[in-house]
């Protein structure tokens, strides 16, 4: 069996709990607090089929958590329209919609609170600046978030690590003193490249984001113990 080149041999987090404790902490965000990317699945499910197209589950697998941009490029070569079209369509009707009926998933808001009481906090999402500040918005974390870099912040966004560095660099931490959550395959690639910990927490089914540290939910009462364990940030 090949191992994974970015993985570390070992991992504080192969402990569970840990005896470490991170500087800081950066969060995914769609997937991971909010089931904003099942959403955005659910609406390039509905395109698909509305055009009489579909992915094959490969495809599907590879597409989750990236970009916008590759996303469209992959749907516009399943229907046979122009790119900038199929983006404007997507694009317009995901925006319609990114502020209705978001729910933080299971332990979400929990864990954010318990953090930002004694770490700093970033998120770094793929998502448009707009919509980003408007999930955050909504779910009433912006107070609770120190930095967010979104996709117009860096020069290539999530599987290359630039969110997770630039997220560090704005909270003044070495990566590998950051934990990172992540739902997504293509997110976890971007921590780990970057040198971060983290704790994948899967909510799109067929995706298997590799970690050292995996859960089922933020609610897992263990991460909440742990967490609780931290010493105040001074």
């Amino acid at each position: 069996m090949t191992s994974d080149p970015l993985a570390p041999v070992t991992s504080p987090l192969d402990q569970w709990p840990p005896r470490w404790a991170p500087t800081a902490v950066i969060f995914d965000c769609d997937g991971l607090l909010v089931d904003t990317e099942g959403q955005w699945v659910a609406l390039q499910e509905e395109y698909l089929a509305r055009h009489g197209a579909a992915l094959d589950r490969q495809t599907r697998r590879m597409i989750t958590g990236r970009a916008a941009d590759l996303v469209v490029l992959t749907l516009a070569e399943a229907v046979g329209k122009d790119p900038h079209q199929v983006g404007a369509e997507l694009l317009a009707e995901h925006r319609e919609h990114i502020g209705e009926g978001l729910t933080p998933l299971p332990g979400a808001l929990e864990t954010l609170r318990s953090i930002a009481a004694v770490r700093p906090i970033a998120v770094a999402s793929n998502s448009p600046r707009d919509m980003l500040d408007t999930k955050l918005d909504r779910l009433g974390l912006t107070e609770l978030v120190d930095v967010s870099i979104a996709i117009e912040d860096v020069t290539e966004p999530k599987p290359a690590p630039d969110m997770y560095l630039a997220a560090a660099l704005a909270l003044g931490a070495d990566p590998a003193d950051c934990l990172g959550f992540e739902d997504s395959e293509t997110g976890a690639d971007a921590a780990r490249a970057a040198g971060l910990q983290l704790i994948a927490v899967p909510s799109i089914p067929g995706q298997e984001p590799r970690a050292p540290r995996r859960l089922a939910s933020l609610a897992d009462p263990v991460l909440a113990r742990w967490i609780s364990a931290w010493e105040p940030r001074r």
